[in-house]
């Protein structure tokens, strides 16, 4: 009131609006009506009042919504408070942006452990400690669900199932009487049947529904109630409490036969999003082990990068071995998600099962023959099978195919990594002949994987000769000229891998730049055609360009939101992921953390022979150790130089630069010379590209004060002195002493510099 002459409580029902508003506003001359009346009746100027009281404000009409705002405008001596069970009106907010008027939202109303210490107290009960968690359990805040429990406990009835009961019951009536009778019957079906999800957009309540103009039925119900929340454009849930409440009208008012009908067009609703997992759930839900049969068999059939075998690992793993058994797809999804889960033994029992069912003569000819290619894609592209053995592998193919006529199912080469070398599969042996294979294999590798090789034998030879540190821009250009190429008849994940490619040559030629501006633009555009499969990694390559460019502002939010940070279930194809994640920890002096994301990748590099990675694991291992002062630094660095000698691989040393600079120079590596001198050279031109990559944060000499940090805060947003004073209530000539004292500390003459050393120091 003191703030400005409006107050709006924005809250659902039973909130207790009414009830705080009156007794706030006791002593005072109101003025009360309410949207409910028959007749709106707002008061003259003159007639004896000081605050206007407003219930209900979500029901007045057009007409009546423009009075009150001019009585707002004109009455300038008056104050206001207005009550609605729905969002902030529109109408309103011109009213808010002037700071005439302040909003107490939802939030502010919820009951905390206190104010349920004291309602309980008041009320007489005794139990409060015990029965003080209980109620904060079932109630979740809710005022009027607390309030109703507490009222029980008060007549001396134990907090047992059966007096939760009553609660939740005598609380449904009223919401039932005081909400959701007042919606007429198409709304109340669509809430009905949506409380069925956790959260839905405008397409899944279409579906729901059945009717096209569900979106305006949606905006009504924000309006006049804030138990449908919209968390972010278009995806809305329930309150989670009114969500209960839904459903348990749902239980009465629809047969089983009808839920499950809505779960299956929601089943169908996801499947078309490609939601696999929360199809698969919906399915589960309405009984229709048909759907999830077939689901698992439509997944089956891609590569581990198009399919979705982590967010249906559950049901694969249900599925009885006989319905496995009879079906190709089956065996070889089976197959493939046991090698993903580092299940080797059953990885190769599911494929020999799939080889049996084609020798035993119980099948027909096509069914014989879909094994057989099902059983050469798991050759291909089973992560335990040796890349020496491929080349045979991707002969026998091209001749079943040309031979026989069959499809092979589609691969993803890349598993939606930005690389073809070291994608579905670790190519480096390949390396070592890579213009031989480029000549002798190219039409066989584009005729097995159709689509997916489209570009593949360009992108995997410039990638051998990229590791290998020589210079590659001839091939960078042959890729770029056939970029559209690629998008037109190849694959996104091919696209990923040739764009990827450019930005780690743009990155190594010290335009770190152009690098995040090449990988923003990829993002943009899977984005823009849905290609929403690629982000985590796309993400994570932004966190390596930022890492090299010292941006640790950047590096610490995808740590913080995107980084997978679970080292206990390793996901192999997030691997890139992780790798990152380990690079962030390490430059956040979190090397033990780092050590620790890295330990479950060792196992699957050995056993499957990723040599690019492993060299990768030994490197941030020895930096981690180094800078613990532990001498494993000195194995893990020889374990990675050995590694990248066999297959002459510089970049993957050298592309640390300085993090790996003083480990170079104090080695005691027994191998060739000649190769440590071009590591170290190449090591030495990326240190001077990206010297603060991965450098640990500097120690200020004299630490800043709590007044120093608050300013520095807000320096580094951009504010001025006279911004900082008005924020902080200080002074003009205290805020100019405070910004001198944090130049000299940090060691900067400029104010333009002070975000930057903050970084550095891990200030911020």
């Amino acid at each position: 009131m003191e703030r400005g002459r409006v107050v709006l409580f924005s809250a659902p029902c039973g909130f207790g609006k009414t009830t705080l508003a009156t007794r706030l506003l006791a002593g005072r001359r109101v003025y009360s009506c309410s949207g409910l009346e028959p007749r709106f009746d707002l008061p003259r100027d003159g007639e004896g009042w000081d605050v206007l009281l407003v219930d209900d404000l979500q029901e007045l009409d057009d007409s009546e919504q423009q009075a009150v705002c001019e009585l707002i405008r004109t009455s300038q001596d008056k104050r206001f408070v207005l009550l609605t069970r729905g969002a902030t009106p529109g109408w309103l907010m011109p009213f808010q942006f002037t700071g005439l008027m302040t909003q107490i939202q939802t939030k502010t109303l919820f009951f905390d452990r206190e104010n349920t210490a004291q309602l309980l107290e008041r009320l007489g009960t005794t139990r409060i400690g015990t029965e003080l968690e209980a109620v904060q359990e079932v109630a979740q805040g809710y005022p009027l669900g607390t309030a109703i429990l507490a009222r029980l406990l008060a007549e001396g009835k134990p907090l047992d199932d059966m007096l939760v009961e009553r609660a939740r019951q005598a609380l449904f009536y009223h919401l039932e009487e005081a909400v959701f009778r007042r919606y007429a019957q198409p709304y109340r079906q669509l809430m009905m049947g949506l409380s069925l999800f956790e959260r839905f957009d405008l397409e899944l309540a279409r579906i729901v529904s059945g009717d096209s103009q569900v979106g305006e039925m949606l905006a009504r119900i924000r309006r006049d109630s804030n138990m449908l929340l919209q968390e972010e454009p278009g995806v809305y849930r329930f309150w989670p409490l009114y969500r209960q409440f839904l459903l348990w009208e749902l239980e009465q008012a629809y047969t089983e036969e009808g839920r499950r009908s809505i779960l299956q067009r929601g089943g169908l609703y996801y499947e078309l999003a490609e939601d696999y997992e929360s199809a698969l759930n919906c399915y589960e839900r309405s009984g229709n082990h048909g759907k999830i049969s077939e689901l698992l068999v439509k997944n089956a059939q891609l590569h581990p990068g198009l399919g979705h075998y982590y967010e249906m690992e559950r049901y694969y793993y249900a599925l009885p071995d006989e319905e496995i058994l009879a079906s190709p797809a089956l065996m070889q999804g089976m197959s493939m998600l046991c090698s993903m889960n580092l299940e080797f033994e059953q990885s190769e029992r599911w494929y020999q099962a799939l080889g049996d069912y084609a020798a035993g003569g119980k099948c027909s000819d096509q069914a014989c023959r879909e094994a057989r290619v099902r059983q050469a894609w798991l050759d291909i592209a089973l992560p335990q099978r040796e890349v020496r053995g491929t080349l045979d592998f991707i002969t026998n193919a091209f001749q079943l195919i040309t031979a026989r006529g069959v499809k092979m199912p589609p691969f993803s080469v890349t598993s939606m990594m930005p690389s073809v070398m070291n994608g579905g599969k670790d190519f480096s042996d390949w390396s070592k002949k890579d213009d031989l294979l480029y000549a002798t294999m190219r039409r066989p590798v584009e005729a097995v994987l159709g689509r997916d090789g489209v570009g593949l034998a360009e992108c995997a030879v410039a990638e051998s000769k990229y590791e290998k540190g020589e210079d590659v821009s001839g091939w960078m250009l042959a890729l770029m000229s056939r970029l559209n190429d690629i998008q037109r008849r190849g694959t996104p994940d091919m696209e990923f891998a040739v764009v990827g490619l450019l930005a780690r040559t743009q990155t190594d030629a010290g335009r770190g730049e152009d690098a995040k501006n090449t990988i923003e633009t990829l993002r943009d555009r899977f984005l823009e055609d849905g290609n929403q499969r690629f982000l985590p990694n796309i993400e994570a390559m932004l966190c390596r360009i930022s890492l090299r460019l010292g941006r640790m502002d950047q590096v610490t939010a995808w740590y913080r939101e995107k980084a997978p940070r679970n080292p206990q279930r390793v996901r192999v194809m997030w691997r890139y992921q992780y790798l990152t994640q380990a690079m962030a920890e390490i430059a956040l002096e979190r090397e033990g953390d780092a050590l620790l994301t890295l330990a479950p990748l060792r196992i699957y590099c050995q056993d499957c022979r990723r040599h690019l990675d492993s060299i990768q694991i030994h490197m941030l291992s020895a930096i981690a150790y180094q800078r613990l002062d532990m001498e494993q630094w000195r194995e893990e660095l020889d374990l990675a130089l050995d590694e990248a000698w066999e297959y002459r691989f510089i970049r993957p040393v050298a592309n640390y630069g300085v993090a790996v600079l003083p480990l170079l120079k104090q080695c005691r590596w027994d191998g060739s010379g000649e190769f440590l001198q071009k590591v170290t050279r190449a090591a030495r031109t990326q240190a001077v590209y990206y010297p603060d990559f991965m450098r640990p944060g500097r120690s200020l000499r004299e630490p800043l004060t709590a007044a120093e940090q608050q300013v520095l805060r807000l320096l580094c947003a951009d504010k001025s002195n006279g911004e900082i004073g008005e924020i902080l209530g200080i002074r003009l000539p205290t805020v100019k002493s405070h910004v001198s004292h944090i130049l000299q500390k940090l060691g900067v003459k400029r104010r333009g510099e002070v975000k930057r050393a903050a970084e550095q120091y891990r200030l911020l």
